[in-house]
């Protein structure tokens, strides 16, 4: 979990959202800084709802087999479900007035997928190990 919060929203301060954010008007920055607040917030929102429901799962089934692995799916189904049906604002690139901003927007959106995939692949990588000390 703690990767997909560092990936996906803690580290925006790389060429390609300095470039972006250097495009922008004061308008678009403000659009921009509220879309990035209110994902984050819905994200969060998600994880915290997932965690609980997690949590109540593992209080009424302690001695379930594999409880771990169902409790990080229940997390991440929850989380990633929520975040998908949750009303958001417009897109980002609704706002966008330029092809030299729209172009610097993919660039973003190509980083942040391929963070999420490293991200999935280090909590994957993490519950192994972290399942493998566990059955010792």
């Amino acid at each position: 979990m703690l990767s997909g919060f560092y990936m996906s929203f803690l580290n925006r301060n790389t060429d390609h959202f300095r470039k972006f954010h250097s495009l922008l008007d004061s308008s678009q920055k403000d659009i921009y800084e509220n879309i990035v607040k209110e994902r984050l917030l819905i994200y969060i929102a998600g994880t915290i709802i997932g965690s609980a429901i997690s949590y109540y799962y593992y209080s009424t089934h302690k001695n379930d087999k594999f409880i771990i692995c169902k409790l990080l799916v229940i997390v991440n189904v929850i989380k990633l479900g929520f975040y998908y049906v949750f009303p958001k604002s417009p897109l980002m690139l609704y706002s966008l007035t330029s092809k030299e901003q729209t172009d610097a927007w993919a660039d973003i959106y190509s980083e942040m997928k391929n963070r999420w995939i490293l991200s999935l692949a280090f909590g994957f990588f993490a519950y192994i190990f972290l399942s493998l000390a566990l059955v010792k």
